[in-house]
């Protein structure tokens, strides 16, 4: 929600909450039509969206201190009506910067989003999706297959090695600018936040083995 409007990300709508306890309980996003590339396959995958997301990987990275730790087919949907590649979900999103994982928001370098981009495209364009299938901290893009085979019902806007070669030139440039730099360090629009507050303490009222009550404590 402190992100600014990006033309690659889901915007946000407002705020759910409940009037009875004070609460807020959930959030909006904005309907997009096109669905996710997980549900509607059938279209023809552009050489822009891949563009896009890589673009969005940068600026979410390198500008804004952000890591989305979750990019998957599931939570990428086309705009029709701007032709654009959208991201959404922010569920796992970390500070990159962020020293600790306090509250278990901090980074997690198995989780980053240069790796999340290429397994992203192998699915999208090989459909096989068992790397998913296994913890994050065991999906590693030296497991995919040199030579990636698209999948017949697979169509393409351009020529399948030219995807290569664009996912191929970003990796390299990231990878130069990550060990240059340091990620994390001389972000020019770095977005903080305060740490999720710990939820309240709930008190469950039992019996224990000779029905005598018992309260017990619980996170």
């Amino acid at each position: 929600m402190r992100l600014p409007r990006h033309p690659n990300l889901v915007p946000f709508d407002r705020v759910v909450t409940d009037e009875l306890e004070g609460r807020v309980v959930g959030f909006t996003n904005n309907d997009i039509s096109g669905g996710s590339l997980e549900e509607n396959r059938s279209r023809v995958f552009r050489l822009k969206w891949l563009q896009q997301l890589t673009n969005l990987a940068d600026d979410l990275n390198l500008c804004f201190g952000i890591s989305h730790e979750d990019i998957a087919p599931r939570n990428l949907v086309i705009n029709d009506s701007t032709d654009c590649m959208m991201l959404f979900d922010f569920n796992f999103a970390a500070r990159i910067n962020c020293s600790s994982r306090l509250e278990d928001e901090g980074y997690v370098e198995e989780r980053n989003d240069v790796k999340w981009v290429e397994l992203t495209m192998y699915e999208i364009i090989t459909r096989d999706d068992s790397l998913r299938r296994v913890p994050h901290e065991d999906q590693h893009e030296d497991n995919l297959p040199r030579d990636w085979v698209k999948h017949v019902h697979v169509q393409l806007g351009h020529a399948f090695a030219d995807y290569q070669l664009l996912l191929q030139d970003w990796k390299v440039r990231r990878l130069s600018k990550d060990t240059h730099d340091g990620l994390g360090n001389k972000l020019p629009e770095i977005i903080n936040w305060t740490a999720r507050p710990k939820p309240p303490k709930t008190t469950w009222n039992v019996l224990d083995s000779n029905f005598n009550p018992l309260a017990l404590v619980v996170d």
